[in-house]
């Protein structure tokens, strides 16, 4: 399967160097576009991210998977910067500062600037550490990157990492065999869970249980992945310090048992089959859709140059009449959009309105509900224990309107989104179909999309007040008040700060919420206003490079038309190859899995 994914590859390499070479002289934009296509396709790279909380074992895996204990580890948190590794032909270490430069440094040098000890709290202003080694497993067109373990004494580090998850293609989450995955690998999880497609689950330090542990801790941790929402087809056990003992010292009934070797095996059959489809694909896609607005501006600028004066002159007009119409249309969009953000905000202020009409009384019952229930307490232990009660009920009350809530905003976010954008695909590709009228050609279909804004989850507060000392409490309720009496003025100061309790989580919910809605459809605004952008400069481009032939006169036309010709005849073999090579790409991939089906 990899002799045919480097065969197909190189030979898709081969049609996108011929078609550059026969446009190398047209727009600059057109070769931009060919030449980021094929950069990807060469690059063949993707950011294998290692993730997890604090000593897990990220560094531990890295190294044991590369073969040599090459970046440092230690049993202390002690990962500080993100450290990627690549291939190369020699070992080499290049610092990235955070101001820009750069700095070449030998590899034993690497814990002064990676590390908690040699780097506190990244005091030398690292950006990131970019490690070469000539490793089998990064030839496979990897990135491997190691990341600072989340909810680690040193807050800087939970930082480092989530500010990474950007940049991750697929990636590897190590847990631990001797704890149940925590909150904090949750929030993780939760974080990358739409930002990548592709999860190794994988648990380590299996060396110090037995296989029946191993069995109920990795059950019970695919439980709660899937109950997260996450499809977990296999949890990896290992153990990656044997594995790393085992590589150094060549054991390899000790590299067997570590468990190491089936997770290599299932990373290079993703890396070698699933991912070098995904590039694959990709890359002819985009390669076709280069060469079919090439076919349409070629198409375009040789009408230009057959009409007549007239008929010239009247597509024109009709062009940018189009034009106005389109950009009208897209204003129209966003002030629609302006409307629907309003009425989300009303949405959200009435759901708000009747949270805050329940759960003040709700929460004033609890509390009288407490001070029945325990009606020996002194008026300081009351108040204190009335404040947990306060603090606990508006957490569970306000986590339930948040699960409620989430979900009915975003799904009303994504109808709303749904319905604009078929709205903007109907006015582009009415534009689309007027153009290939007007200048009877045929023009790749157009689609607009929009990738949604991050939404971060809601943010609330519960307000701590600073229970008064036993001498302040006998002052305000008076030495000499009886026990019942004094009791009831405190559950009746704290019923009233119920309800100032919940109206400041109301106003700041009100407040998150409304914000996260006005930037979501900001961003879909701002991105609406390239709505036909690439179309339009498409036609002008084609239009311009015509009305030149023409001024050059009848004999430089006549040449034009002759080199249009022969290059639309080239262009469609090529997207003929691309077309094949398509099918067997994913013929080769229906195999696969027909093999897959006659072994089980």
């Amino acid at each position: 399967m990899l002799e045919e994914f480097i065969r197909q590859k190189t030979a898709i390499l081969a049609t996108i160097e011929n078609v550059e070479a026969l446009t190398k002289n047209d727009m600059e934009v057109m070769d931009d576009r060919l030449l980021m296509v094929k950069e990807q396709l060469i690059s063949n790279c993707f950011n294998f991210v290692i993730l997890g909380q604090f000593k897990r074992g990220k560094t531990t895996l890295i190294n044991s998977l590369i073969g040599r204990e090459i970046l440092p580890s230690s049993v202390v948190p002690l990962t500080s910067v993100v450290t990627i590794l690549k291939n190369s032909e020699e070992t080499s270490c290049t610092i990235s500062m955070q101001d820009g430069s750069e700095k070449k440094i030998l590899i034993e040098e690497l814990t002064d600037y990676v590390t908690e000890k040699g780097n506190p709290k990244n005091i030398r202003g690292v950006r990131c550490a970019r490690i070469g080694y000539p490793s089998p497993f990064l030839e496979k067109g990897i990135l491997l990157v190691d990341t600072p373990g989340v909810g680690s004494t040193f807050l800087h580090n939970t930082e480092t990492t989530y500010e990474f998850l950007d940049h991750l293609d697929a990636a590897v989450f190590l847990m631990s065999a001797d704890v149940p995955i925590s909150q904090v690998e949750k929030e993780l999880l939760d974080t990358i869970k739409g930002s990548t497609q592709k999860i190794f689950f994988v648990l380590n330090k299996i060396d110090n249980l037995t296989p029946k542990e191993i069995e109920e801790i990795t059950a019970f941790n695919k439980q709660v992945l899937e109950e997260m929402g996450f499809t977990v087809n296999e949890i990896w056990p290992i153990s990656a310090r044997e594995a790393l003992k085992a590589k150094t010292t060549n054991n390899n009934v000790q590299l067997s048992q570590s468990g190491l070797l089936n997770l290599e095996d299932a990373l290079g059959t993703f890396l070698s089959l699933e991912k070098g489809k995904i590039i694959l694909n990709t890359t002819i896609s985009k390669t076709k859709r280069v060469i079919s607005r090439k076919l349409s501006q070629m198409a375009i600028e040789k009408k230009t140059m057959e009409a007549s004066g007239e008929e010239l002159e009247d597509k024109i007009n009709t062009f940018c009449h189009l034009v106005t119409n389109l950009k009208q249309d897209r204003e129209d969009v966003k002030y629609l959009l302006k409307g629907e953000s309003e009425k989300l905000c009303l949405k959200v202020e009435e759901m708000l309105r009747i949270l805050e009409e329940k759960e003040t009384p709700r929460v004033r019952q609890c509390l009288t509900d407490f001070y029945e229930k325990n009606p020996v307490l002194r008026p300081t232990v009351l108040r204190d224990e009335m404040q947990k009660v306060i603090r606990d009920e508006i957490v569970r009350g306000f986590d339930a309107f948040r699960k409620d809530t989430e979900r009915g905003i975003s799904n009303t976010i994504q109808e709303t989104f749904h319905r604009f954008t078929r709205r903007s695909n109907n006015i582009i590709n009415e534009f689309k179909t007027a153009a290939e009228i007007l200048f009877e050609v045929s023009m790749e279909q157009c689609e607009f999309s929009v990738e949604l804004a991050r939404d971060t989850g809601f943010c609330y507060v519960v307000q701590e007040y600073t229970a008064p000392t036993e001498e302040e409490v006998k002052s305000i309720l008076r030495t000499f008040l009886p026990k019942s009496l004094s009791r009831k003025m405190v559950l009746n100061e704290m019923a009233d700060r119920v309800s100032s309790d919940v109206g400041r989580n109301c106003g700041r919910t009100r407040s998150d919420l409304t914000t996260r809605i006005g930037k979501t459809i900001d961003h879909y605004s701002k991105q609406l206003k390239d709505l036909g952008s690439d179309l339009i400069a498409q036609i002008e481009q084609a239009i311009q490079k015509g009305q030149e032939r023409r001024m050059a006169g009848s004999e430089s036309v006549r040449a034009e038309l002759s080199l249009l010709a022969n290059k639309a005849k080239i262009l469609e073999e090529h997207k003929e190859t691309l077309e094949k090579a398509w099918n067997a790409i994913n013929l080769m991939d229906v195999k696969s899995e027909q093999i897959k089906m006659a072994v089980v």
